[in-house]
């Protein structure tokens, strides 16, 4: 999984006044949602006791997916490899299944706790694919199997930094890092989890309650208790996005012409600039609720809600509103800006196995061609090599994928970047 982070030329993007938010309730459940992601058009969402549903119409109709998963205290889920797998962090044990039933307990050996936060590839940078759990008081571990045995990975980790709540990494050829989301900060590592360093200056009090990260190549943005923050140093300094508000969750979209960031807690932002951050307009919630999660399709942003009751309980609700609604316009997202068409269109598309990519190089050029599923994640290389001027083609295999939407996006040395949609059939 190489690249955990990408960057990208960013489009602006204006705000609608108001965005129609519908209540997408799951039939029988009032449990607070607490983690949620889309392959394709679907959604999945991990509840706090009432396992995981998905929904294939936008919440018209859900399906639960718990199958025989030991804990449907969900604390995270993760997804991306395929329309049905799904790596589950629950409070007692992590979780895998490849088609929404059978799910296996890959908790293993070597956890020091079992309530876990975080369970899926670790730095992306180990060639053996290395996986990682985060976990609530016993730190991070990591094994090159999917369900272990498990290693303690937490030298220079302490105190609250044991609490993990997020993990990422980037690679390229001259930087490699791990960083880590705690209760205790930030902790970076450069050494494939052999050790971490703090890393939180200019962070302090609530701020150093990091619940989500996200990142643009070796830039890293931070949702905190106390404001929204970013580091182009590796966290040796932080920059204030957004000052003295709670935030629980950050992350990025690709689109066709750049990215959308998205940051959520007591209220919404996103910004496709990293400078001007605007304000999406929440439905209206019960007093004490926040926006735990969220997640979009190509045609809806979703957002999953939390309300602490007195006891402790979570509940709450999915709400949807189309991107149409929040953004000046959907077809202005997902299609090529004006200009030079450097990239063609795949062909056939949609497809079902095979696709061929063409280009054109207007000059000698180092060029990389990649595909990346919706959330900006790495799906393949096809392209990275030095090039003659001229024109190209190069076949996408696609068999092990069904079902989705994907971006294929072209990069060279000389300032070519392009993006654009491909559709795989089921």
């Amino acid at each position: 999984m190489k690249t955990t982070f990408i960057s990208l030329f960013l489009s602006a993007f204006a705000l609608y006044a108001t965005a129609q938010w519908q209540n997408i309730a799951i039939p029988g459940s009032t449990a607070g949602i607490t983690s949620m992601f889309t392959y394709g058009e679907a959604l999945m969402a991990g509840t706090a006791g009432d396992g995981i549903f998905t929904t294939g119409d936008n919440g018209n109709s859900w399906t639960d997916i718990s199958g025989n998963i030991g804990n449907k205290n969900i604390n995270d889920i993760r997804g991306g490899a395929g329309p049905e797998v799904i790596w589950a962090a629950t409070e007692n044990g992590i979780f895998f299944t490849q088609d929404h039933s059978g799910y296996d307990n890959n908790t293993g050996t070597g956890l020091t706790t079992t309530d876990a936060n975080y369970y899926w590839l670790g730095d992306g940078n180990d060639p053996n694919k290395e996986w990682a759990v985060g976990t609530n008081g016993g730190g991070v571990f990591t094994s090159g199997e999917l369900g272990g045995p498990w290693s303690n990975a937490n030298t220079g980790i302490s105190g609250n930094g044991l609490y993990v709540n997020d993990l990422g990494g980037y690679e390229d050829d001259e930087v490699v890092y791990a960083v880590l989301a705690t209760e205790g900060g930030v902790y970076f590592s450069t050494d494939q989890f052999s050790s971490w360093t703090l890393k939180n200056n200019g962070l302090s009090g609530d701020a150093l309650k990091v619940k989500k990260l996200t990142g643009l190549g070796t830039a890293v943005m931070i949702a905190t208790r106390a404001g929204l923050y970013w580091s182009m140093d590796l966290g040796d300094s932080w920059t204030t996005l957004i000052p003295d508000e709670k935030f629980n969750t950050v992350g990025l979209y690709l689109t066709g012409s750049g990215i959308i960031c998205f940051a959520f807690g007591e209220n919404g932002y996103y910004t496709a600039d990293l400078l001007t951050w605007n304000p999406v307009a929440l439905p209206n919630l019960p007093s004490g609720t926040e926006v735990s999660s969220f997640a979009m399709n190509s045609t809806h942003v979703f957002i999953g809600t939390n309300t602490m009751g007195k006891e402790g309980d979570l509940t709450g609700g999915i709400y949807a509103a189309p991107i149409d609604q929040i953004i000046t316009s959907a077809e202005e997202i997902f299609s090529m800006p004006s200009g030079n068409d450097f990239l063609k269109q795949n062909y056939p598309n949609p497809f079902s196995s095979t696709t061929v990519i063409s280009y054109t190089l207007p000059e000698n050029d180092f060029v990389t061609l990649k595909v990346y599923d919706l959330p900006g994640r790495e799906v393949a290389t096809l392209v990275n090599e030095f090039q003659k001027a001229g024109d190209y083609s190069v076949q996408f295999n696609a068999s092990f994928i069904r079902g989705t939407t994907l971006f294929y996006r072209i990069k060279s040395a000389k300032g070519i970047i392009q993006t654009k949609k491909m559709t795989i059939l089921e």
